[in-house]
């Protein structure tokens, strides 16, 4: 059944597929063949190019015909966040999906995920996620794998996420090994910050606090390809000014909403863990150690903007009284 039949039979479209192109046109002919044959035709596709140096419009000549797939090139460079954000505003699916213009999906991605999304009634299903390194000799590591279906509350998906509890399970805190119910997306007001790094955290994070059921989907896989230059590849002093803009906004949405004192452990936790990947970039993408070292020193400098030390002393302390107690729990009822 093709798109115009699927409209004449008067049936919804079931995913809007986000797509967001920044100079990344060398694999988008691979991403949108896994989402033009996805087994589920009842989908959306939207592409949003946010001020590509080359334009992608020659790439996309082939797919005009599809009349799912639509283009929109941004008037102003936006970061991934605004890119995101302008196609959920144009969005009509009844699921959400976002998909970075240099990776892929299993063709059976979007029916699995559908499919248990509404047999579970969730309103955020994660599946599995492969980082795959080299595309020709298929060099790939598990970042995510579900193997079965697993139904989580909300809070527990949450610190999950944020390693507080540890059954097993890996949730990333990544926008596009996911679906979303869109009513869900739009009830809560969850988009994207715009014009920085780690954008998905920000999300990530409300999203798991406002969900009442997240499941963990199995049998299909989000194919991420890390490639040379991409933002995870290079390294600058706005990759540390937008960790801490991220992290000050996810302080400030916790107080504003009363639950800081509820979740401090998990801020804290995530904070760690998120700074600790920032120095690793620093240390694997620059070089010159007089540079590293001036980007320490100025990583240093802000993290009193983050922590107040009694809050951390008291999280360092719980903290370390988890990892004891964690290997010998015996109940590991999650739901």
């Amino acid at each position: 059944m093709n798109y115009l039949e699927v409209l004449r039979m008067g049936q919804e479209v079931k995913v809007s597929i986000i797509v967001i192109v920044s100079d990344t046109e060398k694999h988008l002919e691979k991403c949108l063949d896994s989402l033009v044959h996805q087994t589920i035709k009842q989908t959306e596709i939207i592409v949003v190019d946010d001020c590509s140096i080359n334009d992608p419009r020659t790439i996309l000549e082939k797919y005009y015909t599809d009349e799912r797939v639509q283009f929109i090139r941004l008037d102003s460079k936006k970061g991934p966040g605004g890119a995101r954000n302008k196609g959920l505003s144009l969005s009509t699916g009844t699921y959400i999906g976002f998909c970075d213009s240099d990776d892929w999906l299993d063709l059976n991605f979007y029916e699995t995920a559908v499919n248990f999304m509404e047999q579970e009634s969730a309103d955020v299903g994660t599946c599995g996620l492969v980082r795959n390194y080299d595309v020709e000799l298929q060099e790939k590591v598990y970042k995510c794998k579900y193997d079965s279906l697993i139904p989580l509350n909300g809070e527990t998906a949450f610190k999950i996420m944020t390693k507080q509890y540890d059954y097993g399970i890996h949730i990333v805190p990544s926008s596009v090994n996911k679906i979303y119910k869109r009513e869900f997306i739009l009830q809560h007001n969850l988009f994207f910050l715009e014009h920085v790094y780690y954008e998905d955290l920000l999300f990530s994070f409300k999203m798991m606090l406002n969900a009442k059921k997240v499941i963990c989907i199995p049998s299909t896989y989000y194919h991420h390809y890390k490639r040379i230059g991409s933002i995870v590849q290079s390294f600058s002093q706005k990759h540390i000014d937008d960790f801490y803009e991220v992290f000050l906004q996810i302080r400030k949405y916790l107080k504003e909403n009363h639950l800081y004192e509820r979740y401090q452990f998990n801020y804290y936790k995530f904070g760690e863990q998120f700074y600790n990947l920032i120095i690793r970039q620093m240390f694997e993408y620059v070089h010159n150690e007089e540079e590293r070292k001036s980007y320490m020193r100025y990583s240093f400098s802000r993290i009193k903007e983050l922590i107040e030390f009694e809050e951390y002393l008291e999280y360092a302390t719980a903290e370390k009284l988890r990892q004891h107690i964690q290997p010998h729990l015996k109940s590991t009822t999650i739901y």
